[in-house]
């Protein structure tokens, strides 16, 4: 059976398929949105049996994919699911964080947590500024 090309209404409405790399679960969105605006952007992406989140890493692989992706995005840094809670750091998926080098008492401005492209390190950011993000994908 011969497989072609046809132009077709816009509005036809086909069924189609994501592709996403095999060996990484990091979707890097190049959209600037403050941090709450990428938090649901990604939470708004699941479907099919699969959830998304803004990422959550720890040091070693996990930080090293991340960074890859990082170095794709139109910004400088990129909006991860850090987030300053009552009196601690934790990632969106419930996660304490094992970086040691963040304050531990952060401005309140600064309760967000990128990743930066030019020092590879989670940096404190204003939750209003507007970066692209990494979301997570998983199974649920």
């Amino acid at each position: 059976m011969t497989k072609l090309m046809a132009t077709e209404n816009c509005d036809v409405r086909h069924p189609f398929v994501c592709m996403y790399e095999a060996d990484s679960n990091v979707l890097l969105v190049k959209e600037n949105k403050s941090w709450e605006e990428a938090l649901e952007h990604c939470r708004n992406l699941s479907n099919s049996g699969f959830r998304y989140d803004l990422v959550s890493i720890q040091p070693g692989d996990e930080h090293e994919d991340a960074m890859s992706k990082a170095m794709e995005a139109d910004t400088e840094e990129v909006w991860t699911g850090l987030r300053f809670l009552g009196d601690e750091w934790l990632w969106m998926n419930g996660e304490s964080t094992m970086y040691s080098d963040l304050s531990q008492c952060p401005m309140q401005e600064q309760r967000c947590g990128a990743l930066s492209k030019n020092t590879s390190s989670l940096e404190t950011r204003d939750c209003s500024e507007r970066k692209n993000f990494l979301c997570y994908r998983f199974i649920f």
